[in-house]
C-alpha cells in the first residue's frame, strides 16, 4: 500500500514502508522546525512485550507520513531526527511513547506535550478527541481505537485513523500555547516537557510482587512465584503472547501457594491456561521449573515465615497530623487559585503524605515548589524541610 493516495481534511497521508522511503521522509521532515508525532504500539495486549507497531509524523504543512517499522530494517535515521533538540515534537500524552522510544534506544528531545498543556489550562478532560471536539468542534472517528496494529496489511481506515492522531496537533498546540501565554504559564509547560524528556525505559524490579495477592504469600511461596513468573515470561516470549495469556495472574499465584498438585489436572482444569502450555513438552518444562525452584529454595534455605511489616500503616502523631493539615490547606488554596486539574500537577496526595511522615517537602518541579511556597506564605503557614 506504499504511496496509496489517501488524504484527510486536506492532508496527504503517505505510507512509508521501505528504508529508501524513510530516508526521503526524514530529509523532508528535517526541513521543518515543528513536527507532530504519535506511535501505535502493542503492550502485552495481542503479543508478547512492549512493541512498536506504527509511527505517525506530520510537518503541519499538508503531509503526514505513516511509517511501518515492520518493513524497515533501520530506524536510526528517523531516531536521529527525534533526538535533534532544535526540532520541536508535538505529542499528545507522551509518556508511553517516550518510554517505548527509550526502550528502542532513542532518547527524544524537543518534546511539547499538548495533553500536559491542556491540564495546565485546567481542562477536566484532556484527551485528543475531547480537545478537538470542545475547542474546534471536530469529531474524530475512534472505531479503529482497538485495532490490532500488529496485523498486516494495514487497511485504509487504519492509516487514516493513525494519521488523524497527529494532523491536528499543530493547530491544538498553537491554541493551547496562546492560552498558557495569556495566563503566564508557558514556563510551567517548558519545565514539564523537560521532565518528560528524562523518562527512560527500565524493567520493573520484582514484577512478580506486583501480582494481586502476592504480598500475602510467605517468603518460600514468594521465591517460588518469582521462578514461576520467569518461566511464564520465557514461555510467553516463545508463544509471542502476553504473559497473562499463558498463565493467568491469579492462577500463577495459586500455583505458587500449592505446587504439590497434580500438574496435568491443574493445567487442564484451570481457567486462563494457554493451549500451548498443555502440550506434553511444555508440561514437562513447567514440572522441571517447579522442581528446580524447590531445589534452589532448599539450597538457599528459604524460610516459610511471612515477611515482617508486609504492610505498615503510616505513622500518626500530633506532629504528622499537623504537617498533613498544613499542606492540605495549601493544596485547597492552590485548587481555588489555579483549578482542580491544574493543581494536580502542582501538589498531590503523595507529596502531602511524604511531607506529613518525614517533614521533608520534595517538589521536583521548580514552578510547583514556588507556588507551594508562595501559597503557604500567603496563608501564614510555615513549611519545613523544602527540597
Amino acid at each position: 500500500m506504499e504511496n496509496t493516495p489517501l488524504s484527510h481534511d486536506g492532508v496527504i497521508i503517505k505510507l512509508v514502508a521501505s528504508d529508501e522511503a524513510l530516508q526521503n521522509a526524514v530529509e523532508a521532515l528535517q526541513q521543518h522546525n515543528v513536527l507532530a508525532l504519535d506511535l501505535e504500539f502493542d503492550q502485552n495486549r495481542f503479543t508478547y512485550g512492549f512493541n512498536l507497531c506504527l509511527i505517525q509524523i506530520t510537518d503541519g504543512c499538508g503531509t503526514c507520513y505513516v511509517i511501518d517499522p515492520f518493513t524497515i530494517h533501520d530506524l536510526q535515521p528517523f531516531f536521529h531526527l527525534l533526538e535533534n533538540p532544535s526540532i520541536t515534537k508535538i505529542i499528545h500524552h507522551s509518556n508511553n511513547d517516550i518510554m517505548l522510544l527509550s526502550k528502542l534506544g532513542c532518547q527524544i528531545k524537543g518534546v511539547l506535550d499538548t495533553d500536559v498543556a491542556a491540564k495546565l489550562l485546567n481542562y477536566e478532560r484532556s484527551s485528543l478527541a475531547t480537545v478537538l471536539k470542545e475547542d474546534f468542534d471536530i469529531e474524530i472517528d475512534k472505531s479503529q481505537q482497538s485495532s490490532n496494529w500488529n496485523k498486516r496489511p494495514l487497511t485504509a481506515e487504519q492509516l487514516r485513523y493513525a494519521a488523524i492522531d497527529v494532523i491536528y496537533l499543530h493547530r491544538i498546540k498553537d491554541h493551547l500555547l496562546a492560552g498558557l501565554q495569556e495566563k503566564g504559564r508557558l514556563s510551567w509547560l517548558e519545565e514539564e516537557n523537560h521532565l518528560l524528556e528524562q523518562i527512560t525505559y527500565a524493567e520493573a524490579e520484582n514484577p512478580h510482587m506486583k501480582l494481586k495477592e502476592a504480598f500475602r504469600l510467605n517468603l518460600y511461596q514468594q521465591f517460588i512465584l518469582k521462578k514461576l513468573y520467569e518461566f511464564r515470561d520465557k514461555m510467553a516470549r516463545s508463544f509471542n503472547k502476553p504473559a497473562a495469556y499463558v498463565i493467568g495472574n491469579e492462577a500463577l499465584v495459586e500455583l505458587a501457594k500449592n505446587t504439590d498438585i497434580d500438574l496435568h489436572e491443574w493445567l487442564h482444569h484451570t481457567k486462563g491456561i494457554h493451549g500451548g502450555l498443555k502440550k506434553t513438552g511444555s508440561e514437562k518444562q513447567l514440572k522441571d521449573a517447579i522442581a528446580e525452584a524447590k531445589r534452589e529454595a532448599a539450597v538457599q534455605d528459604i524460610s516459610h515465615d511471612y515477611p515482617e511489616n508486609r504492610w505498615q500503616r503510616p505513622l500518626r502523631t500530633s506532629e504528622t497530623e499537623q504537617r498533613k493539615e498544613a499542606l492540605t490547606h495549601v493544596q485547597k488554596r492552590i485548587m481555588e487559585k489555579y483549578g482542580e486539574f491544574t493543581s494536580r500537577l502542582i501538589i498531590n496526595q503523595n507529596l502531602i503524605m511524604e511531607y506529613s511522615q518525614t517533614g521533608r517537602l520534595r517538589c521536583s518541579k521548580k514552578y510547583a515548589a514556588d507556588i507551594v511556597s508562595e501559597t503557604a506564605e500567603e496563608l501564614g503557614i510555615t513549611l519545613s524541610g523544602q527540597v
